[in-house]
């Protein structure tokens, strides 16, 4: 076994006596999903490669591809996956008099089914909280990501996921980004809140979202049963000088105890080039005792056709499932999703079930 990997299990395993004395909260999710997928060149949701070929017009045309499981881009079989559910980490609270707490977290991405407890990178921040507000540096999750966005939909982390699968915007600036080396400044006002994440290091690179001068901005309204919101990405993806932004309107409403109805529209403008895109979702949500069923609709179109940016391409996106709720820990969830490429043959369709136990 891997060295590391060792060395951080036993660091958790150790931690875990003292964190319930010392404000420290353990916690964590597992996830396990098996899916038959049939696929005629679309790629996969959470494909982190890419595949070029020339359509029907002569246009090269990328399209994601499979980075994780073996199964790429015009290839089906039964696959079993985490799909970047699970995660392992820590929350701290101190009280320190007068209203002000210190607050820090530091979350790992894990991989269920392969037993992998480096999974990749999500969060890992300090700050401090008042009624001034809350602040944070370190690695944070972007207000983009998390205003509307990944909020509103019940299959994230799934196969049947409306991100990267023509329903949302995918990709480090899109619904899956974590900034490294940024702060963030988040408050609330009644039923109005502003939360804004800036990145505030030079060296950063191109390696990692949240270059020095990248800003992510949300504002959102609303009361109990219904909010709007608005969300704006001002980014140099490339760390070159040039600007890409990214923006979104949308809102929730729930309505007769067991309805809510969602919508969001992203604008994707890349500074320097013409591949600006629009993107659309509506889902519809029925609460009924412990299932909470689920359809969503969802459109990506870019111009020119078959221009990608952030692993989504022109397509058009269902989904319809259902998720049975054991408990507040426990859930189940069936469904299926299918993406339907606008440019070429490359639709892909998925029929999925699977279990998360969070604790």
């Amino acid at each position: 076994m891997n060295k590391k990997l060792i060395a951080m299990a036993v660091g958790v395993a150790l931690a875990a006596p003292m964190a319930a004395n010392a404000g420290v909260k353990v916690y964590g999710q597992f996830q396990v999903e098996i899916a038959s997928v049939t696929n005629d060149g679309y790629g996969e949701n959470n494909g982190g490669k890419s595949a070029t070929y020339t359509d029907s017009n002569g246009d090269t045309v990328t399209i994601p591809t499979d980075s994780r499981t073996g199964i790429a881009s015009g290839q089906s079989g039964i696959k079993m996956k985490d799909n970047k559910r699970g995660r392992l980490g820590f929350k701290v609270s101190e009280d320190l008099g007068g209203g002000l707490k210190a607050i820090a977290k530091f979350e790992w991405q894990i991989d269920t089914p392969n037993g992998n407890i480096a999974d990749g990178a999500r969060e890992g921040w300090v700050g401090l909280k008042g009624g001034w507000g809350e602040f944070k540096a370190g690695r944070i999750k972007t207000p983009y990501k998390y205003t509307g966005g990944v909020k509103y939909d019940p299959f994230v982390t799934t196969y049947m996921e409306a991100r990267k699968s023509g329903g949302m915007k995918g990709g480090a600036y899109g619904q899956n980004s974590f900034w490294s080396k940024s702060v963030s400044y988040k408050n609330k006002w009644g039923g109005f809140s502003l939360w804004v994440d800036y990145g505030l290091d030079e060296g950063n690179g191109t390696s990692n979202a949240g270059n020095m001068g990248d800003y992510s901005a949300a504002i959102k309204y609303g009361q109990k049963n219904w909010e709007v919101f608005g969300a704006y990405n001002s980014y140099d993806s490339n760390n070159n000088g040039t600007t890409d932004s990214v923006s979104k309107v949308g809102g929730q409403i729930k309505f007769g105890g067991a309805h809510t109805i969602s919508a969001q529209y992203e604008m994707d403008n890349p500074e320097g080039s013409n591949n600006d895109g629009t993107i659309y979702f509506v889902g519809y949500q029925f609460k009924m005792g412990k299932n909470v069923f689920a359809a969503q609709y969802g459109s990506a179109d870019y111009d020119p056709a078959g221009a990608v940016k952030s692993g989504t391409e022109d397509a058009t996106y269902y989904a319809l499932g259902v998720i049975h709720k054991f408990s507040k820990k426990t859930r189940a969830f069936v469904g299926y999703r299918k993406t339907d490429g606008k440019n070429a043959d490359n639709d892909l369709s998925v029929v999925s079930a699977g279990l998360r136990v969070t604790f």
